[in-house]
């Protein structure tokens, strides 16, 4: 009797080598920066906005609330800041937002904030326009290691809208708005 030789299949063999795992880590790592940059971040950004617009004007009438109050002391007409006078105002921040330091620098259509939190420093810059008597940021930017955790655009849309709103609520607008060298001008009905 012969013996039927039976073939076993062959293994196949897996290669677990370096270049091998480093690709699949390549890959998994840019799937989660992927999936951050498209569904985290925007809903940081605006939560982060809503969050800082409430601390500034809260959606339920308080007292000594920072933004109804400046807004309600402003005259009609023109009305011009300096740079200096806005950072005096800042200087007493911390109390209100979760920020060691802030302080402005208008600068050739912009205004460059420069925030302390956490130990960190980040930098947001706009220009500043009022469109159909709505205030808007223009081409907003942030820098620093903030810019790796909010979008500038989602934070200032959840920003401007509040402040209009406020606007709105106390009967006010701003027809038109500039930012010059150490000056912020703006115009108010």
């Amino acid at each position: 009797m012969r013996s039927s030789a039976r073939r076993l299949p062959a293994r196949r063999r897996e290669t677990s080598g370096c270049a091998g795992q480093l690709a699949r880590l390549g890959v998994g790592l840019l799937m989660i920066a992927a999936l951050y940059l498209l569904l985290a971040r925007p809903q940081l950004s605006t939560a982060l906005g809503r969050s800082i617009a409430d601390l500034l004007a809260p959606p339920v009438a308080t007292t000594n609330a920072p933004l109804p109050d400046l807004i309600a002391a402003l005259p009609s007409g023109e009305v011009t800041v300096s740079e200096a006078e806005i950072n005096g105002y800042l200087a007493g921040i911390d109390a209100v937002l979760p920020v060691e330091a802030a302080s402005v620098r208008l600068v050739a259509n912009r205004a460059i904030v420069t925030v302390r939190a956490y130990g960190m420093t980040s930098v947001a810059s706009t220009g500043l326009t009022v469109r159909d008597g709505r205030v808007a940021a223009v081409d907003p930017q942030i820098e620093g290691p903030l810019a790796a955790l909010v979008s500038a655009n989602d934070l200032t849309a959840a920003l401007n809208e509040r402040l209009n709103a406020e606007l709105l609520q106390q009967g006010r607008q701003i027809v038109a708005a500039r930012i010059d060298d150490g000056m912020l001008t703006i115009v108010l009905r």
